[in-house]
Parts: C-alpha cells; structure tokens; sequence
C-alpha cells in the first residue's frame, strides 16, 4: 500500500509497558533522505578528523608562534553548535629550554588568530635538553554562522635550538566535533 500520513504529532500511549514511546518495528526505518531529522540538544552532528599513524616532523628555531602545517575544518550544521577541538602530537627539543603551543583558528577565508575564551589554550613546557613531550589539548568554539572553521596548531621554541612538532614517525590527530546546542 502507498500512501501519505499526514499528522501534527506522533505520540505513544500513556501507559503500559511501552508507555510514551512511539515504537519502529524490528526490520523497519525511518527514511529521511528527502527531508530532515533535527537532532536534539547535546546531539553530535557530525566529527572531522585529521590523523596521520606515521607524521614527519615539523621543525622550527622560531621564538615565534609558527603555523605546523596540520589543519582541519568544519563547516557546522547550525548556526549556534559547539565545537570541542582535541588534538593530541608529540613535541620535541634539541637546545632549546621552553616549548610552546596553541591553538589557533579562522572562520571562512578569514585570518587566523590564536583561540581565546575561557579556558586556557596554551600549553607551555620548561624541559631539559633532547625531550619529547606528549602535547593533548582540548578546548571548544561555540559558532556563530554556519561559515568553515579551520583549526591548526602552532608552535615555537626558545632558548636557541630546534624544537619539533609532531617528530620523526609520530602520530597526531585533530579532531573537531559538533555538538547541537
């Protein structure tokens, strides 16, 4: 039988042993190709993940913040999503004596520019020589447009010598994350 259903509300009995539900079926869907399930509040919409198991190293002698060259971008769903960034590489030093790395972020062909709110998005480290230290960080972006966000480490070094992000056959891995608000 073909047909169309037309109804303001889909709603379960009240009670029973499946009150309030409105049950699918085993071997049933719900096809919503040609329209659109919104998801609710706290719901992940969708994750772009930038790894790489085998990464060759970035190196800098720059006591300046310095792009590393891994990005990755969204493009949100919804205009007020949160974005929860995680990034996870290894940094290592030669000669120098502080290590540094932050999370800077662009919306649309816009400039990058270090991410700020409130939490704390840099990571600074004060080691000896010839050390290669797990760098993890987490933060988070609450859109404002459904415009592309792209999302790139930086990092710098100072003290005189080379300090590597992600060094010879490390892996890292970038990972944004939408979450319907």
């Amino acid at each position: 039988m073909v047909g169309t259903l037309t109804v303001q509300n889909l709603q379960g009995p009240t009670s029973g042993a499946n009150a309030n539900k409105v049950i699918i079926p085993s071997g049933q869907t719900i096809d919503a190709s040609a329209g659109t399930l919104v998801p609710s509040a706290g719901a992940v919409v969708q994750v772009i993940q930038e790894y790489n198991p085998s990464a060759s190293h970035v190196a800098t002698t720059s006591e300046s913040l310095v792009a590393s060259g891994i990005t990755a971008s969204i493009t949100p769903k919804y205009s007020n999503s949160l974005i929860i960034v995680e990034y996870s590489c290894t940094m290592g030093i030669s000669t120098a004596y502080l290590m540094r790395a932050q999370m800077y972020m662009s919306v649309g062909s816009g400039a990058r520019a270090a991410m700020s709110g409130s939490g704390d998005y840099q990571i600074t480290y004060l080691e000896d020589e010839s050390k290669y230290i797990p760098i993890v960080f987490k933060g988070n972006y609450t859109a404002t447009s459904t415009n592309t966000l792209t999302f790139e480490p930086y990092f710098m070094g100072s003290g005189g010598g080379q300090v590597y992000f992600t060094h010879q056959s490390s892996s890292y891995s970038l990972t944004l994350t939408e979450i319907k608000q």
